[in-house]
C-alpha cells in the first residue's frame, strides 16, 4: 500500500460499521478531506491521521478523521456508535489498527455528538496528570457506559466526524487493549 501512496500509515477497522479503510496521513488536516487514497479529488476525501500524530508509540491520543457521507462510506457508518443496537453489541466495541509495528486492539470507552471544537482531538499533554483530566473529560461525555476504565497511563484512538449540517461532531474514543 505504500508503494500506491507513501502517505499509507495504518488500516483501521470498527466492527459493525463500514470502516474497515487504510489510513494516510498528510503535511496538514486539509488535504485528504479533498483527496482519496490516489490523491485525485474527491469530495468524500479519505480516512486520515492528525498530522501531529507519529505512530512512534509516544502518542496517547491518536486522531482519525474522515467525512460522514450519505452512503455510508468513509466515516459516514460512525453514528451507529450512538444507537442503542449498536452499543448493546459487544462485539462492536472493538477497534482494530494495523501499523507496520503490528496490530493493536482497542476498546470503545466513549460515544457522542458534540458541537465543532478542538479540545477532544488534542494530540499533546504536558504531563500524564493532564492527559488523566482528558479522559475522564471524555469518558463524562459519553451517551453510554461502556465499564471502560481508562487512566493517564493508558493511550487512546479518537475518531471524528463531521455529522448534520457540519457544526457537530460525531466522536468515538477507545482505549489500547493490546
Amino acid at each position: 500500500l505504500k508503494e500506491l501512496n507513501k502517505d499509507t500509515v495504518a488500516y483501521l477497522k470498527v466492527n459493525n460499521t463500514n470502516i474497515d479503510y487504510v489510513v494516510v496521513q498528510g503535511k496538514d488536516n486539509e488535504y485528504y478531506l479533498t483527496h482519496n487514497f490516489n490523491k485525485e479529488n474527491n469530495k468524500s476525501g479519505w480516512i486520515f491521521m492528525d498530522f501531529n500524530n507519529k505512530l512512534d508509540g509516544e502518542d496517547k491520543n491518536i486522531t482519525m478523521y474522515g467525512h460522514n457521507t450519505v452512503d455510508k462510506s468513509m466515516f459516514g457508518s460512525l453514528r451507529r456508535g450512538l444507537t442503542d443496537e449498536w452499543y448493546e453489541k459487544e462485539e462492536n466495541r472493538k477497534v482494530i489498527l494495523v501499523t507496520e509495528n503490528g496490530m493493536n486492539k482497542y476498546e470503545v470507552f466513549s460515544t457522542y455528538k458534540i458541537e465543532k471544537e478542538d479540545y477532544y482531538i488534542r494530540t499533546y499533554f504536558k504531563d500524564e496528570e493532564e492527559f488523566g483530566r482528558f479522559v475522564k473529560e471524555l469518558k463524562s461525555r459519553s451517551i453510554y457506559d461502556y465499564k471502560v476504565d481508562v487512566s493517564s497511563n493508558d493511550k487512546i484512538l479518537t475518531l471524528s466526524s463531521c455529522i448534520g449540517d457540519g457544526t457537530k461532531r460525531v466522536v468515538l474514543h477507545a482505549k489500547l487493549v493490546k
